[in-house]
């Protein structure tokens, strides 16, 4: 019985875990973050989040993950040149039976048929997906001083938000 117990209560806890939100690590099946090189020191950096992740969230881990990548690099500043940021709804919005066809029979003896839609706002739930295309430096970017960021700063003073 007790090993019954210790079970269920393993079960109660792997479900909880596995409908949290995504956390900062590599992309894998819940989210993560990814990136493409697209010449010597410029990168598209990716961060898929889930339904429970707030845009702030995405945000900070994608930024840190470009800040972690510039150190990796071996470089020291980063400068995001575009953020193509977007929100994917699932393909499927709309619940199977948005149709419904009823038939009235009036007092009369008459049939009437008519056709109602559950068609509107259907909660959808729609995952934030943070897209940073990075150019990396050694030191900050002489024509964008103030633009340019410092990964290793910007690691340690946020180092606090990332959830692993």
């Amino acid at each position: 019985m007790k090993t019954l117990a210790k079970l269920g209560t393993l079960l109660l806890i792997t479900l909880f875990f596995v409908g949290c939100a995504t956390t900062y690590g590599p992309k894998g099946a819940k989210g993560g973050y990814s990136e493409k090189q697209l010449n010597e020191n410029t990168f598209e950096v990716t961060f898929e989040g889930n339904e429970r992740n707030t845009a702030d969230q995405i945000r900070n881990y994608l930024t840190y993950r470009c800040a972690e990548l510039t150190l990796e690099q071996g470089l020291s500043h980063f400068l995001i040149v575009e953020d193509a940021s977007y929100t994917r709804v699932p393909e499927s919005e709309f619940v199977e039976n948005d149709l419904i066809i009823e038939t009235h029979t009036s007092m009369s003896g008459g049939t009437n048929n008519s056709v109602r839609s559950n068609f509107g706002a259907q909660q959808a739930l729609s995952n934030t997906v943070g897209v940073f295309v990075i150019m990396m430096r050694q030191g900050p970017d002489p024509v964008h001083t103030t633009a340019s960021m410092d990964a290793r700063a910007f690691m340690d003073s946020n180092e606090h938000l990332i959830k692993r």
